[in-house]
C-alpha cells in the first residue's frame, strides 16, 4: 500500500480541506467540473421533474376525472331551468305559428297575383273597384296596361252604341251617347296620375270626344237639346283634360320623346274649327288651349335672348 504523504498524517490539522488523491493526476478544470457537477445536480433534478399543485399528492395526480362527464347542475341552476321552461315552450309555440302565418301569407300572395293577371286577361282593369285598382297600380306597367284596357272598353262601348242606333227608327238622343261615355272619364283620370300615364290621358280625352262626334247626321241630330248635350260634355272633358294637362307638365321631364306642345295645340284648334262647322260646337277644350299656351309663351320668355 503507498505510503501518504506527510502532510496528510495530520488528521487534525487538515480537517477543513478536502481530500484529494495525489496518486493520480489530475489537472485543476477536471477537479472544478467534478464540483460544479455536483452542485448543479439537484438544480437540473427540480427542473427535471414534474411539478404538482401545492397540497396534491402523486396518487391525486394519477387518478383524474374524464373530461367528458358533466357535473350535476346546483339546486339555484335546476330552480332558474325549471323557471324558464315555459317561456321556452311559449316561445317555440309562437315560433310555429309564425311559420304557420308566413305561409299562409305566401298563398295570399298568389292568389292575388292569379286574380290580377285574370283581371288583365279579360281587360276588366277599367271596372275593378278602387281598392283592388291601388293594389294594381303598384306595378310599373300599370299605365299602359289600364290604357289598353280604357281604349279597348272604349271601342266596345262605341260599338254597342252604333249597334243599338242601326236597331231603331228614330235617332238616340246625344244624352244617352253622352252618359254612356261619361263613365270611362274618372278611368281616365286615374291613368293620368300614374307614372306615364298623362300622355296615354291626353290621347285616350282627344279620342272619347270623336266618339260622341261620330254619333250624329244631318237629320234631327242638331236640335237645342243635343247641342245643349253636347256642350256640356265636351265641359266636363275639357275640365279632365286641364288636370292631365298640368299633370303632364310636372312629368314632362320624363316623356321620351319630349312632349310637342306646340303641335298639340295646332291639333286641338284645327278639330275645334271642323267641328264649329260641322255640327256647330262653339266651344273645344278652351280651357285646355290656354293652359298650353300660357305653358309656350312662359317657356319662350325663359329662352335665353341674342344679343
Amino acid at each position: 500500500m503507498p505510503n501518504r504523504p506527510a502532510s496528510f498524517q495530520n488528521t487534525n490539522d487538515n480537517q477543513g480541506l478536502l481530500y484529494k488523491d495525489t496518486q493520480y493526476s489530475s489537472t485543476h478544470n477536471s477537479q472544478d467540473k467534478l464540483l460544479s457537477y455536483r452542485a448543479s445536480a439537484p438544480q437540473e433534478h427540480q427542473f427535471n421533474t414534474p411539478q404538482r399543485p401545492p397540497g396534491t399528492s402523486s396518487d391525486a395526480t394519477m387518478h383524474t376525472a374524464p373530461s367528458n362527464m358533466t357535473s350535476a347542475p346546483d339546486p339555484l341552476t335546476k330552480a332558474f331551468n325549471e323557471a324558464i321552461k315555459p317561456y321556452i315552450d311559449q316561445i317555440e309555440t309562437l315560433k310555429n305559428e309564425l311559420d304557420d302565418a308566413t305561409l299562409q301569407l305566401q298563398q295570399l300572395e298568389d292568389e292575388r297575383a292569379d286574380m290580377h293577371a285574370w283581371i288583365d286577361k279579360r281587360g276588366l282593369r277599367a271596372d275593378i273597384p278602387p281598392s283592388i285598382a291601388q293594389a294594381m297600380n303598384t306595378d310599373p306597367s300599370a299605365a299602359q296596361t289600364l290604357n289598353y284596357h280604357l281604349d279597348r272598353k272604349m271601342t266596345v262601348l262605341n260599338h254597342d252604341l252604333h249597334r243599338l242606333q242601326d236597331s231603331l227608327s228614330t235617332h238616340l238622343p246625344t244624352s244617352t251617347f253622352a252618359t254612356t261615355l261619361e263613365t270611362l272619364i274618372p278611368s281616365i283620370e286615374n291613368l293620368s296620375s300614374l307614372p306615364g300615364g298623362p300622355p296615354l290621358a291626353f290621347e285616350l280625352i282627344i279620342k272619347l270626344g270623336g266618339n260622341l262626334n261620330s254619333h250624329g247626321g244631318d237629320e234631327g241630330w242638331n236640335n237645342e237639346a243635343d247641342v245643349a248635350s253636347r256642350a256640356s260634355f265636351y265641359g266636363r272633358l275639357d275640365e279632365c283634360m286641364v288636370d292631365v294637362i298640368r299633370q303632364r307638365l310636372s312629368q314632362s321631364r320624363g316623356e321620351d320623346p319630349p312632349w310637342m306642345i306646340v303641335r298639340d295645340i295646332k291639333r286641338l284648334e284645327k278639330t275645334g274649327s271642323f267641328l264649329k262647322s260641322k255640327i256647330g260646337l262653339q266651344d273645344y277644350f278652351p280651357r285646355s288651349l290656354d293652359v298650353m299656351q300660357y305653358e309656350v309663351k312662359r317657356g319662350e320668355a325663359q329662352l335665353p335672348r341674342g344679343p
